[in-house]
Protein backbone atom coordinates (compact mmCIF):
# COMPACT_ATOMS: atom_id res chain seq x y z
CA UNK A 1 0.00 0.00 0.00
CA UNK A 2 2.97 2.01 0.48
CA UNK A 3 4.80 1.74 -2.39
CA UNK A 4 1.33 2.53 -4.49
CA UNK A 5 0.86 5.55 -2.44
CA UNK A 6 4.44 6.82 -3.49
CA UNK A 7 3.83 5.64 -7.29
CA UNK A 8 0.90 7.89 -7.09
CA UNK A 9 2.66 11.15 -5.32
CA UNK A 10 5.38 10.67 -7.86
CA UNK A 11 2.47 10.66 -10.68
CA UNK A 12 0.86 13.68 -9.36
CA UNK A 13 4.18 15.62 -8.99
CA UNK A 14 4.97 15.44 -12.77
CA UNK A 15 4.89 18.27 -14.76
CA UNK A 16 5.68 17.46 -17.93
CA UNK A 17 3.68 14.56 -19.99
CA UNK A 18 6.51 12.11 -20.15
CA UNK A 19 8.78 11.08 -17.09
CA UNK A 20 12.12 11.85 -17.04
CA UNK A 21 14.65 9.27 -16.39
CA UNK A 22 15.19 9.33 -12.91
CA UNK A 23 11.45 9.13 -12.20
CA UNK A 24 11.38 6.45 -14.81
CA UNK A 25 13.93 4.52 -12.73
CA UNK A 26 12.15 5.10 -9.88
CA UNK A 27 8.89 3.99 -10.91
CA UNK A 28 10.35 0.87 -12.36
CA UNK A 29 12.23 0.31 -9.38
CA UNK A 30 8.83 0.35 -6.84
CA UNK A 31 7.74 -1.87 -9.19
CA UNK A 32 10.45 -4.45 -8.81
CA UNK A 33 10.16 -4.17 -5.44
CA UNK A 34 6.14 -5.26 -5.53
CA UNK A 35 7.59 -8.16 -7.71
CA UNK A 36 10.24 -8.73 -5.43
CA UNK A 37 7.33 -9.93 -2.95
CA UNK A 38 5.65 -12.11 -5.44
CA UNK A 39 9.13 -13.85 -6.34
CA UNK A 40 9.35 -14.45 -2.21
CA UNK A 41 6.16 -16.14 -1.85
CA UNK A 42 7.21 -18.38 -5.30
CA UNK A 43 10.45 -19.24 -3.42
CA UNK A 44 8.38 -20.43 -0.34
CA UNK A 45 5.72 -22.55 -2.73
CA UNK A 46 8.74 -24.13 -4.40
CA UNK A 47 10.41 -25.19 -1.02
CA UNK A 48 6.99 -26.26 -0.03
CA UNK A 49 6.78 -28.56 -3.58
CA UNK A 50 10.39 -30.09 -3.01
CA UNK A 51 10.04 -30.86 0.21
CA UNK A 52 6.72 -32.74 -0.42
CA UNK A 53 8.76 -34.47 -3.50
CA UNK A 54 11.33 -35.49 -1.43
CA UNK A 55 8.99 -36.88 1.21
CA UNK A 56 6.80 -38.34 -1.83
CA UNK A 57 9.95 -40.41 -2.42
CA UNK A 58 11.47 -41.27 0.46
CA UNK A 59 8.22 -42.75 2.14
CA UNK A 60 7.32 -44.55 -1.30
CA UNK A 61 4.38 -43.08 -2.04
CA UNK A 62 4.09 -44.71 -5.21
CA UNK A 63 3.12 -47.70 -3.94
CA UNK A 64 -0.33 -46.62 -2.09
CA UNK A 65 -2.32 -44.83 -4.75
CA UNK A 66 -4.07 -42.95 -2.30
CA UNK A 67 -0.67 -41.53 -0.91
CA UNK A 68 0.28 -40.94 -4.13
CA UNK A 69 -2.73 -39.25 -5.17
CA UNK A 70 -2.89 -36.28 -2.69
CA UNK A 71 0.83 -36.08 -2.35
CA UNK A 72 0.50 -35.13 -6.17
CA UNK A 73 -2.37 -33.78 -5.73
CA UNK A 74 -0.57 -31.49 -2.88
CA UNK A 75 2.74 -30.62 -5.46
CA UNK A 76 0.56 -29.81 -8.45
CA UNK A 77 -1.84 -27.18 -6.38
CA UNK A 78 2.03 -25.42 -5.22
CA UNK A 79 2.85 -25.34 -8.55
CA UNK A 80 0.05 -23.79 -10.20
CA UNK A 81 -0.13 -21.23 -7.16
CA UNK A 82 3.45 -20.78 -8.34
CA UNK A 83 2.68 -20.60 -12.50
CA UNK A 84 -0.44 -18.34 -11.42
CA UNK A 85 2.62 -15.81 -9.47
CA UNK A 86 5.25 -15.79 -12.41
CA UNK A 87 2.24 -15.01 -14.82
CA UNK A 88 1.71 -12.14 -12.19
CA UNK A 89 5.30 -10.72 -12.08
CA UNK A 90 5.21 -10.83 -15.89
CA UNK A 91 1.66 -8.96 -16.07
CA UNK A 92 3.68 -6.35 -13.88
CA UNK A 93 6.52 -5.74 -15.63
CA UNK A 94 4.43 -5.14 -18.66
CA UNK A 95 3.18 -1.94 -17.36
CA UNK A 96 4.76 0.56 -19.03
CA UNK A 97 6.50 3.43 -16.88
CA UNK A 98 6.18 5.82 -19.31
CA UNK A 99 2.63 5.59 -19.76
CA UNK A 100 0.32 9.26 -18.99
CA UNK A 101 -1.29 8.87 -15.45
CA UNK A 102 -4.39 7.76 -16.68
CA UNK A 103 -2.95 5.12 -18.91
CA UNK A 104 -1.36 3.83 -16.10
CA UNK A 105 -3.90 4.09 -13.55
CA UNK A 106 -6.09 2.01 -15.94
CA UNK A 107 -3.66 -0.78 -16.15
CA UNK A 108 -2.74 -1.00 -12.87
CA UNK A 109 -6.24 -1.53 -12.09
CA UNK A 110 -6.30 -4.08 -14.39
CA UNK A 111 -3.72 -5.62 -12.80
CA UNK A 112 -4.79 -5.32 -9.33
CA UNK A 113 -8.71 -6.92 -10.51
CA UNK A 114 -6.58 -9.92 -11.93
CA UNK A 115 -5.07 -10.06 -8.37
CA UNK A 116 -7.82 -10.45 -6.84
CA UNK A 117 -9.51 -12.57 -8.32
CA UNK A 118 -6.33 -14.88 -7.74
CA UNK A 119 -7.12 -14.33 -4.06
CA UNK A 120 -10.67 -14.48 -3.52
CA UNK A 121 -11.23 -17.18 -6.39
CA UNK A 122 -7.97 -19.53 -7.34
CA UNK A 123 -6.19 -19.19 -3.97
CA UNK A 124 -9.55 -20.55 -1.68
CA UNK A 125 -10.06 -23.71 -4.11
CA UNK A 126 -6.47 -24.63 -4.33
CA UNK A 127 -6.29 -24.62 -0.33
CA UNK A 128 -9.14 -26.51 -0.57
CA UNK A 129 -7.47 -28.79 -2.27
CA UNK A 130 -4.63 -28.67 -0.42
CA UNK A 131 -6.13 -29.18 2.73
CA UNK A 132 -8.18 -32.32 1.61
CA UNK A 133 -5.33 -34.26 0.31
CA UNK A 134 -3.69 -33.56 3.77
CA UNK A 135 -6.97 -34.73 4.66
CA UNK A 136 -6.69 -37.71 3.10
CA UNK A 137 -2.84 -38.82 4.30
CA UNK A 138 -3.94 -38.71 8.09
CA UNK A 139 -5.22 -42.35 8.17
CA UNK A 140 -1.73 -42.99 6.78
CA UNK A 141 0.09 -40.84 9.44
CA UNK A 142 -1.61 -42.36 12.00
CA UNK A 143 -1.03 -45.92 10.61
CA UNK A 144 2.54 -45.55 10.08
CA UNK A 145 4.19 -42.91 12.46
CA UNK A 146 4.43 -42.35 16.19
CA UNK A 147 1.06 -41.05 18.41
CA UNK A 148 3.59 -37.91 18.91
CA UNK A 149 4.78 -37.52 15.81
CA UNK A 150 1.59 -37.62 14.79
CA UNK A 151 0.18 -35.44 16.80
CA UNK A 152 2.83 -32.85 16.44
CA UNK A 153 1.86 -32.99 12.54
CA UNK A 154 -1.92 -32.75 12.93
CA UNK A 155 -1.30 -29.27 15.52
CA UNK A 156 1.64 -28.19 13.40
CA UNK A 157 -0.63 -27.75 10.08
CA UNK A 158 -3.74 -26.28 12.18
CA UNK A 159 -1.03 -23.73 13.15
CA UNK A 160 -0.21 -23.16 9.32
CA UNK A 161 -3.27 -22.82 8.48
CA UNK A 162 -4.56 -20.30 10.45
CA UNK A 163 -1.35 -18.17 9.67
CA UNK A 164 -1.67 -18.91 5.77
CA UNK A 165 -4.95 -17.71 6.27
CA UNK A 166 -4.27 -14.70 7.39
CA UNK A 167 -1.29 -13.96 5.32
CA UNK A 168 -3.66 -14.57 2.51
CA UNK A 169 -6.11 -12.42 4.02
CA UNK A 170 -4.25 -9.68 5.05
CA UNK A 171 -2.81 -9.22 0.96
CA UNK A 172 -6.19 -9.66 -0.24
CA UNK A 173 -7.42 -6.56 2.10
CA UNK A 174 -4.05 -4.63 0.89
CA UNK A 175 -4.91 -5.36 -2.82
CA UNK A 176 -8.58 -4.18 -2.33
CA UNK A 177 -7.22 -1.24 -0.13
CA UNK A 178 -4.71 -0.38 -3.55
CA UNK A 179 -7.52 -0.82 -5.78
CA UNK A 180 -9.79 0.90 -4.50
CA UNK A 181 -7.12 4.09 -4.23
CA UNK A 182 -6.98 3.37 -7.90
CA UNK A 183 -10.54 3.82 -8.69
CA UNK A 184 -10.59 7.20 -6.91
CA UNK A 185 -7.96 8.59 -8.65
CA UNK A 186 -9.88 8.36 -12.02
Amino acid sequence: MEEYEQIKQHWKAQTIAAPSAEDFNNLKHRISQVAAKQKFTNIVLLVTAVVLVYFFYHIGAMAVTKVALALAAMIGVLLLRVGVELFSINALKKISAALDFSSFNSKLQAYYKKRIGVHFILTPIALLIYCYSFWTLLPSFKANLSEGFYQYIIGSSLVVLVVLGLLIFTQAYKELQILKGLKSEE
